[in-house]
Formats: C-alpha cells, structure tokens, sequence
C-alpha cells in the first residue's frame, strides 16, 4: 500500500523503523527538530531514511521549532493552511492510499499540528470522495509505556537481525542518544521490539488528555516563571483555534 509517513519531529522515525523497512513509505518532516537551541537534527533523518533506499520528500520548507513557535504565538495560521494544501496536491500527484504520523498527546504542540493537518488532510479528501487510511503512533504515552493496541491496529514486531538494526540506528542517532539510553535503561529491549500503528477514525478530534491543560502547557508554564520562555503558548488561547482551521 502506498504510504507517506509524515513526522512532526525528525528522530520519530525510529519509532516506525520496521515500518520503513516493510513498508518503504516517503517521508515528509514538519520541522526540523531544531529546539531552543536552534540546531536542526533534520540531515540526521535523511541520512537515515536514505540509508534504507527510501526517500525523504520536501513539498515544502520544514519549520524550525523557533518558526512554528512564532506562528502559533502570533495566531498566524495561514502558513498552516497553505501547508495543509501543499499535502493535499502531494496526496494527489503520488496516489496515496495511507497516511501515518503523530498521534495527538498533548506533549508537543508541533506533534499535535502534525495530527490535526494529517487529520484535516483525510477530511479534505473525503469530502471529494477519496480515501486515505489514516494511522498514528505514539510518543509520550508509548515512552511511559501505556500503548494501546486495538483489532484494527498495525502491529509490526521485529525479528533478532531487524532489532539489531533498529537499536544501532538509535545509538548511532547522535542528537537522540541520550533519550535513546533513557529509554533502554527504563523499559529494556523489549520497547524497540514492537511498532504499534492505531487506525485514526476521529477527524474532529482536538483533545486527547484528561487533565485541565495538556502537558505542554504546564511545562510551558513553568519555563516563564523559571524564565527560559517568554511567552506561554496556552491551548485555549493559541492551539485550539489553529486545530479548528485546520479540521474545519
């Protein structure tokens, strides 16, 4: 089936190493993984992806997390919008007839936009009565080890030699190691052994978490008052309206 994996964050795609390998998708980056420090680990991605014979697609300048932050802080959606267009004309010209990337969390707010454009994409299509299955894994919940596989999931489990390469892929990643190590020490071999893909139903979706405000938000709270952030980037005020122009 043809696929495109569209990722929020360069570095997600070690997540989906065996679908990359099974399923040899194009793959599409939103940003460039820049952080605070304004240093992109995208070139690290590409390499990757290259290195398994696949191909990394550029419909348009990935956003450095400076950029995308900037946006959303000044309510500026139309570069979201016209994204959202970019990967609607892709879906057309490539024939796509599935869609995967970042499920909706409340930890990042680019993982997030990652899911409502995926998610406003799929509903374009169907209004002019073309489909796309639509897919989604996990970042934060699946590192606190709360996966959650359902019938209609793809679940892809790695053999001894395709593990061995996942986890050398990981260690050689150096933007990610340390996290890399984290995860190895807290949950084993046994978290890279397994890729879990949840089928996307929900179009209309905009939150997914049980608390008053998503992680972000009260992380991002408590970086103004230490004084690293100056502006708070607050759900109500700055992503929600986003999320609803781009699953209207």
């Amino acid at each position: 089936m043809k696929t495109l994996l569209f990722i929020g964050h360069p570095g997600h795609e070690l997540l989906a190493y065996k679908l990359l390998l099974s399923e040899k998708p194009d793959v599409v980056y939103l940003t460039t993984g820049s952080g605070n420090k304004n240093k992109s680990r995208i070139h690290e991605s590409i390499n990757l992806v290259n290195s398994l014979g696949l191909e990394v697609l550029f419909p348009f300048e990935p956003f450095s997390d400076r950029q995308i932050y900037d946006l959303i802080l000044q309510r500026d959606y139309e570069p979201f919008l016209i994204l959202l267009d970019t990967l609607e004309v892709l879906c057309e010209e490539k024939g796509y007839e599935r869609v995967i990337g970042d499920a909706l969390e409340g930890f990042n707010p680019s993982h997030d936009i990652c899911r409502y454009l995926i998610n406003g994409l799929v509903s374009r299509l169907m209004s002019n009565n073309k489909e796309l299955a639509n897919y989604d894994f996990l970042q934060d919940e699946l590192h606190k080890g709360q996966d959650t596989i359902k019938e209609d999931s793809i679940v892809l489990d790695l053999s001894e030699d395709e593990l061995q390469e996942k986890l050398k892929a990981c260690v050689d990643y150096g933007e990610l190691k340390f996290e890399v190590e984290r995860f190895m020490e807290s949950f084993g071999l046994d978290f890279f052994k397994k890729e879990c893909f949840r089928r996307v139903t929900d179009l209309t979706k905009v939150i997914n978490w049980d608390s008053e405000v998503p992680f972000y938000e009260e992380h991002g709270r408590r970086r103004v008052n230490e004084g690293v952030y100056e502006k708070l980037i607050s759900f109500n005020e700055n992503i929600k309206p986003l999320a609803l122009a781009l699953l209207r």
